[in-house]
């Protein structure tokens, strides 16, 4: 009887851990719907024309991925190594090697293309900034990187992953909720979520569920040291706060002032 009563118990709380378990996530999707109606239309697509140079001589590549609006004038964010993998080649054979963006076109929803052109490249913090030649549509959503409208995750708090699917499927946007998985602090603040979700978080931008911005997704190497077992390499979230003084440092060039290539780790940081 005493065996009974307990399995009662333990039937009636797992039935209230389910039901609070199911309330939390439906409140966790209501809020995740509201940002991504909210932002969804800041995620755009970027397309560039890449010519490789080696000794072999030059090639045509074509290169694709998530961009985010930041600014009315068509401003936007995405991460340099979605376009140019090369931050992943050893810096000996990198000099060996160029690879250059001939042109970079945003591509909106409806398909429009929009000629565009590179302000600024980061390596380190693997951040490309961009601006379109053209107006951009004024109904498009555009990202605060003012610090009020910056978020600050903790470890586990859930995070909404908005993306823009191909022309396969429209150009529609998508959007899923990831954890914090780890908060890191040296050389310099980044967050990581589910590797195996890389594809999707690499250049993507993410917010917390009130709807402020938490960074996009890059991709972390450090070249000084190399591991036959573990890897140099890692799909990070770079903060806003980080890209921040990079999209003010780009607001200030003048169009067709040309590309801008920038280091911005600190030389007190150490990998």
């Amino acid at each position: 009887m005493k065996s009974i009563k307990f399995y009662k118990i333990y039937f009636l709380l797992g039935i209230g851990l389910i039901f609070n378990y199911s309330a939390f996530s439906d409140e966790v999707a209501e809020l995740g719907r509201k940002v991504f109606q909210q932002y969804g239309s800041s995620v755009i697509t970027v397309r560039a024309n890449l010519l490789i140079t080696t000794s072999d001589g030059e090639e045509e590549s074509v290169g694709q991925c998530t961009a985010t609006l930041v600014k009315p004038s068509g401003m936007a964010i995405l991460a340099l190594s979605a376009l140019d993998p090369s931050i992943l080649i050893d810096q000996e054979l990198r000099n060996t090697i160029n690879i250059r963006i001939a042109s970079i076109k945003m591509i909106l929803k409806d398909e429009k293309e929009i000629p565009s052109e590179v302000l600024l490249q980061d390596k380190e913090r693997d951040v490309m900034v961009i601006r379109a030649k053209e107006s951009i549509p004024e109904d498009l959503a555009n990202v605060s990187l003012e610090k009020e409208n910056i978020a600050v995750p903790q470890i586990l708090d859930p995070l909404l992953l908005i993306m823009q699917h191909g022309k396969v499927a429209r150009r529609s946007h998508s959007a899923t909720v990831l954890r914090v998985e780890s908060v890191i602090d040296k050389p310099f603040l980044f967050y990581t979520l589910s590797q195996s979700r890389s594809f999707d978080i690499l250049s993507s931008p993410l917010f917390a569920m009130d709807g402020k911005f938490v960074g996009i997704g890059a991709l972390r190497v450090v070249q000084e040291w190399k591991d036959e077992v573990e890897t140099n390499s890692l799909i990070i979230i770079l903060p806003a706060e980080k890209i921040a003084p990079l999209v003010k440092e780009a607001e200030n060039l003048k169009q067709g002032e040309g590309t801008v290539a920038i280091e911005t780790i600190d030389k007190k940081e150490s990998h």
